[in-house]
């Protein structure tokens, strides 16, 4: 992708994810001041790692999970805070699809190979029973993870 690819890739997520929050303002105010936290962790990552089109750099880490939506139904819509835990840098939000099943793996953040380094694509809260999908146009492959980091409440 050129520079000016790039930078229009960028510029539209960036508008988007702008629209979205005006519409949530716009259409749930009263909603957005009741939601809670979900679920809350940490974890280390070895390596750089993207969680959406955000690049966080090797450290510890914190997680939260809010709900966008019910969480009655089987499949939800989540938004994944990921923070560093003792210093400033990089903040990623990342819209995720988020399920009450059983986790087929212990706690724990799947890393798989996106052809530019490590991408996270799943984490799994089995304590909260919660299974967070972060690649929501392709579902998990468990042929490609090349990495699992442990995840504590």
């Amino acid at each position: 992708m050129t520079q000016a690819g790039n930078t229009n890739y960028r510029t539209s997520l960036t508008l988007k994810m702008l629209l979205f929050a005006a519409l949530m303002v716009v259409g749930g105010a009263s909603n957005l001041t009741q939601a809670q936290e979900l679920a809350k962790g940490t974890f280390t990552l070895g390596s750089e790692t993207h969680f959406g089109s955000m690049l966080l750099p090797a450290g510890r880490y914190t997680v939260s999970v809010e709900p966008l939506a019910s969480t009655t139904s089987p499949d939800f819509r989540v938004l994944v805070f990921v923070r560093p835990e003792l210093k400033s840098g990089p903040v990623a939000s990342v819209f995720a699809l988020a399920s009450n099943e059983a986790c087929d793996t212990p706690s724990g953040l799947k890393l798989s190979s996106d052809g530019a380094g490590l991408a996270a694509r799943s984490l799994c809260l089995s304590k909260q029973g919660l299974m967070i999908d972060f690649d929501l146009s392709h579902p998990s492959e468990g042929s490609k993870v090349k990495s699992v980091a442990s995840v504590r409440p």
